[in-house]
């Protein structure tokens, strides 16, 4: 058997191998991302009423009616400073699980800390509603120690009821990379520093945090991406705060406009395809992969 005939079947193998993923990448992935794309450049009005006729006028109206750029802004204010929170909650965890445990301590912790994971999404977001409800875990003990009179209701159908549930859900995302990133740093930097005369606080901000930014460019994007879609959180827990993804769910669901819901998403999808670029090339995360 020559050369070419190997070769030939090798491939002929290995693409009778891929055929399974290559089905289901087309049938999920792409065939609903070219619908969406299509009915996006449609003119469409409520009551689920389209025109096929090409148009830009989605696009345009998302990006200058008062509505989605109000909500635009409010859902990145929101997942920044969501991101925040749950860096300064991570950051500390992911640095003593790096630096001050010892051989695989470490990552059987990080197990623990997946485990919640393993619940279903809704079933966790329904139990925060059942900790911070107005009759809820939460209240019901701080009334029972005599600490509150009444039942307090800034933790429930607020702001604060988002980033608390996204901070359980996603604090996994953020520990794992931040993990990764600070044990892969050399003991010889730490100790070259030290020997240099710098105290720990100073190897803190000039070692440890400079080399981790890849890790939280990464936490970044595991938490920034998901939150400018999240739907589910804001409308079980967060009241009045309205979020991009309950506006393309209205769109969709309640209003009927599919074109414009479909600009929408696609506007959204441009906009954390550019950060990921954005914190792709700037802030270090190819050294991930060197």
């Amino acid at each position: 058997m020559n050369l070419k005939k190997i070769v030939g079947r090798k491939l002929s193998i290995t693409l009778l191998y891929s055929l399974p993923a290559v089905a289901y990448l087309i049938l999920f992935f792409y065939i609903p991302l070219i619908t969406i794309i299509i009915y996006s450049f449609w003119h469409g009005e409520p009551l689920y009423r389209i025109t096929r006729i090409f148009t830009l006028e989605n696009y345009v109206r998302f990006f200058t009616e008062k509505l989605s750029q109000n909500v635009f802004i409010l859902t990145n204010l929101i997942s920044i400073a969501t991101f925040l929170v749950i860096l300064i909650v991570a950051y500390p965890i992911a640095y003593f699980l790096a630096r001050m445990t010892y051989g695989d301590v470490g990552l059987k912790i990080i197990l623990l800390i997946l485990i919640p994971l393993e619940m279903n999404y809704l079933i966790r977001i329904f139990a925060w509603r059942n900790i911070l409800g107005e009759n809820g875990l939460l209240n019901n003990l701080l009334m029972t120690f005599g600490l509150v009179e009444q039942p307090i209701t800034i933790f429930f159908h607020s702001l604060y009821a988002i980033i608390i549930v996204v901070l359980h859900n996603a604090l996994p995302y953020a520990i794992i990379p931040l993990y990764i990133t600070i044990r892969s740093i050399p003991e010889s930097l730490y100790q070259a520093a030290m020997d240099l005369g710098s105290n720990k606080l100073s190897v803190f901000f000039r070692v440890t945090l400079p080399l981790s930014m890849p890790g939280i460019a990464i936490s970044f994007l595991f938490i920034y991406v998901p939150m400018m879609g999240e739907f589910a959180i804001p409308a079980l827990v967060g009241g009045k705060t309205y979020m991009l993804g309950n506006f393309i769910v209205r769109q969709y669901l309640t209003i009927g406009n599919w074109p414009y819901a479909s600009a929408s998403t696609m506007s959204l999808v441009l906009v954390t395809l550019i950060v990921m670029f954005i914190v792709f090339k700037f802030l270090g995360v190819r050294r991930l992969y060197e």
